[in-house]
């Protein structure tokens, strides 16, 4: 039985093998990432390349390695020597002015430094355009300050009630506060405030800037409903109607900003106002509250539709891309029927990004599991991410389905034939593998038991030093291999992924490299690689 078993596995559709090439970029940009990680990093790369647009990014040396901040000075030179040579430029400003979103939660920067930042990128080249994001502080204190951290609770609860307070002007709220400012000493509570007052200085001193070359945008990293993260954000957006600009943006996130910003940018370039059409999976999702997010489902989704300049269809026949959102929790868990509701839109040839979230961050709270169990075509989706925030995975969704649908309507305008278009969806399925490898199998299977494994053995996992990091990416590497395997044969490697004039075009290899790209195992740096074959129907 399990010979048979490993055997039907093995059998993969006969295809011959094609090596199909993207062509070479037809212009570049630049990024100055929030920080190092991937995902703000490589993973914008990755996303240009679907939609011919190369992206360039500063040297690894000058970038942030954990705890170790990116050098600031030799950023911002990087900066002024090569902004004036492209056409855009994404730039964070946390990155210019603290070295990255780990030491912006320090709060490292001083005003001289901020007047400083602010002036510089004033004087960038005038003539380029630009897009500049500067993310609100997040709710909870870094871990790494202490006896801040001491306080977590406290300090939330303080920031909760004075948002409140700020609202309501209640006098009961006004007594609470008090008694949970008392609970906290005062340099730490002095120091908290701070954080969101030089933010906030900084941030309406960035606002001054924009102008129609030089787009501003505000993020909210793990912001909540109410607090002093919110209080920040409502003075922001006040100052924003007080000045009617056009120009500047809050937005409910922050290491997706910069793939929205290059999604923006391509539809920009493209003269293209795509329509959105959002398909909850359960009546209830698109006004859930999702871990991390001051708004809701729908209200997240509809900002990031105006951020990128698309808007939002009535029906899914009138959209060219439909987002199937999955927000999973203690009340709904996804079934067979949502399986086959994606699968029949799957058939009718619409477009679909799959948003795929889980508010208690558990794998039975994800769609994906049912579609692999009911053999859904996943290897036509247009865009898959299941990160741990909502608005990282719809952002990252929709600027792979819509970078993907935007490519392959400029090739089909220009008449492309049919395997330079296979091309363009074998890149956007090596995209989606790589997606479901890190956003499910990593961090919904892997990376829980591997923390479980590395306590019980008295390994941080947080901290590893450089003989444990070796051991976990070893470790990490057979655990995705074996899964990519696994994905490849009972799943993307058996249907075509598409299909044209005859032809079939069949996934028949799908391996991964892992490693870790800082010492710790929260995030992980995957590098996949596809082969395709074709098959003459």
């Amino acid at each position: 039985m399990l010979i048979s078993g490993i055997c039907l596995r093995l059998a993969l559709p006969s295809s011959t093998p094609l090596r199909l090439t993207q062509p070479p970029p037809t212009q570049s940009i630049l990024l100055l990432p929030l920080d190092s990680r991937p995902v703000c990093s490589t993973m914008v790369q990755k996303l240009g390349a679907l939609a011919g647009l190369n992206v360039i990014l500063p040297p690894k040396s000058c970038l942030d390695n954990y705890r170790t901040p990116s050098d600031r000075q030799k950023l911002l030179q990087w900066l002024q020597t090569n902004q004036p040579k492209y056409d855009y430029s994404i730039i964070s400003a946390d990155n210019l002015l603290h070295g990255g979103l780990l030491a912006a939660r320090m709060n490292t920067a001083t005003p001289a430094e901020e007047d400083a930042l602010l002036k510089q990128l004033q004087q960038l080249s005038p003539t380029k355009q630009q897009a500049i994001f500067s993310v609100i502080p997040r709710l909870l204190v870094s871990d790494q300050l202490l006896p801040d951290r001491w306080y977590q609770y406290q300090l939330m609860r303080y920031s909760q009630l004075a948002d409140m307070v700020r609202i309501t002007g209640s006098f009961a709220l006004t007594q609470e506060l008090r008694r949970t400012e008392a609970k906290i000493p005062a340099k730490v509570l002095d120091k908290y405030r701070s954080r969101y007052q030089q933010s906030d200085r900084f941030n309406l001193g960035l606002l001054k800037l924009a102008t129609d070359d030089r787009q501003i945008t505000f993020g909210q990293d793990d912001a909540s409903p109410i607090g002093l993260p919110h209080a920040s954000a409502v003075r922001l957006q006040s100052s924003i109607a007080a000045q009617k600009l056009q120009q500047a943006q809050l937005t409910y996130g922050a290491d997706e900003i910069a793939s929205l910003l290059l999604t923006r940018y391509y539809l920009q370039q493209n003269g293209w106002q795509p329509k959105i059409y959002l398909h909850y999976a359960s009546p209830k999702a698109e006004r859930a509250d999702m871990p991390y997010m001051a708004v809701c489902v729908g209200a997240a989704l509809r900002n990031q539709l105006k951020l990128i300049g698309a808007s939002e269809a009535s029906s899914p026949d009138s959209a060219d891309l439909i987002c199937y959102i999955n927000c999973g929790n203690d009340d709904f868990r996804p079934s067979a029927k949502q399986a086959q509701e994606l699968q029949e839109m799957l058939d009718k040839g619409y477009k679909v990004a799959l948003i795929d979230s889980s508010a208690n961050f558990e794998a039975e709270e994800l769609l994906l599991p049912q579609l692999l169990a009911h053999n859904v075509q996943i290897n036509k989706l247009a865009a898959y991410a299941a990160w741990n925030t909502f608005s990282n995975s719809s952002g990252t969704a929709l600027a792979q389905g819509l970078l993907f649908c935007g490519r392959l309507r400029q090739l089909q305008t220009a008449g492309a034939d049919t395997d330079r278009l296979a091309a363009l969806y074998a890149a956007n399925l090596n995209f989606t593998a790589e997606r479901i490898l890190e956003d499910y199998y990593y961090q919904k299977l892997v990376h829980p038991q591997l923390r479980q494994t590395l306590e019980a053995f008295g390994t941080n996992p947080v901290e590893l030093d450089s003989e444990d990091k070796t051991a976990t990416e070893q470790y990490i590497q057979g655990k995705l291999s074996l899964q990519a395997y696994k994905l490849l044969h009972d799943n993307l490697g058996r249907t075509p992924f598409y299909q044209q004039n005859g032809q079939s075009y069949y996934l028949c290899d799908l391996s991964v490299g892992a490693k870790l790209p800082w010492a710790r195992i929260f995030e992980v740096e995957l590098q996949v690689w596809t082969d395709t074959g074709v098959k003459t129907e």
